[in-house]
């Protein structure tokens, strides 16, 4: 149990939280075979895994929830944040699509009071 929590799912093989470096280790190493194998598929311009971290996937995970429209006092909890200016200015990220989404739903909204969204004509907002 950490700080109330339970039910990891990265645990190491006596049931403890798995340490950043161990699994951190493990996904260089997947990236490592993934990009060896595509390597040598002899595909013209293979896709390669970029490098990154299990951090990265908290930022990830971060702004995923973000954009599930997840409350941000839960996301915050939910990261055990102090503060949510850290969530919102470090951890989340605004992805084109979530941009896109956003100004659709606020092109609806002013179209719904009569009022149409600059760039329309185009399909571009930003």
């Amino acid at each position: 149990m950490i700080d109330g929590y339970t039910d990891f799912i990265f645990i190491n093989r006596f049931g403890g939280v798995q340490h950043q470096g161990t699994l951190n280790k493990a996904i260089r190493r997947i990236i490592r075979n993934c990009n060896d194998k595509q390597l040598e598929s002899g595909v013209k311009n293979p896709i390669l895994l970029p490098p990154f971290s299990c951090h990265s996937l908290r930022h990830t995970f971060t702004t995923r929830m973000i954009e599930a429209n997840i409350n941000v006092k839960v996301v915050q909890e939910v990261l055990g944040h102090k503060d949510v200016s850290t969530t919102l200015d470090i951890y989340t990220d605004v992805t084109k699509e979530l941009a896109q989404r956003e100004f659709e739903n606020l092109d609806e909204k002013l179209k719904e009071n009569g009022h149409k969204l600059c760039g329309e004509e185009s399909g571009k907002y930003m």
